[in-house]
């Protein structure tokens, strides 16, 4: 179990690598004191990670996923942002895992996307009406859907994400 935690840690401390991706493929090895990582950069955007613990392929999106995809609705009007977009798929003792992150930007207000969403997904699970924050989270069909939206530079920025791990009965 230590291991696959350090697996997950890892892949999220190195998945913010994965904007720097070039073409071409390239192997890298690095050791940790919980074991050896192979890291192989796959492509523009895609780099996969593999331990003896499981494995991890971050992708890069360049599209942003449908509705269905996310399990939640999109702002009308918000524009995809490849940046912060994409997909993990990974294996590890405890199963498979999926997840897929969408970032969409609006030039609406704060108040009249939180409203927006309150109709359509309820009272958010955590708002900071002083920063201009909130966040949705519910668990349906053993996927882990999270919204979250944040005022910022006088835009509202909105992030999706499904997430289907093997959860506990």
């Amino acid at each position: 179990m230590k291991k696959t935690v350090t697996l997950a840690l890892a892949s999220c401390l190195l998945a913010g690598m994965m904007f720097l991706v070039g073409c071409g493929e390239e192997k890298t090895t690095v050791e940790t004191p919980e074991g050896r990582v192979e890291v192989t950069e796959e492509g523009e955007g895609k780099i996969t990670y593999k331990t003896d613990e499981g494995e991890a392929t971050y992708e890069s999106a360049t599209e942003a996923p449908s509705e269905n995809e996310l399990g939640a609705p999109v702002y009308p009007g918000a524009e995809f942002s490849e940046e912060g977009s994409g997909t993990v798929t990974g294996s590890s003792a405890e199963g498979e895992y999926s997840a897929t992150v969408a970032e969409f930007v609006t030039g609406d207000g704060f108040e009249e996307v939180l409203s927006w969403y309150e109709k359509k997904l309820g009272e958010p699970l955590y708002i900071d009406a002083t920063i201009k924050e909130a966040s949705w989270t519910k668990v349906e069909n053993q996927k882990i859907i999270a919204v979250s939206i944040q005022e910022q530079d006088g835009k509202v920025k909105i992030i999706i994400s499904s997430t289907s791990v093997p959860l506990s009965p």
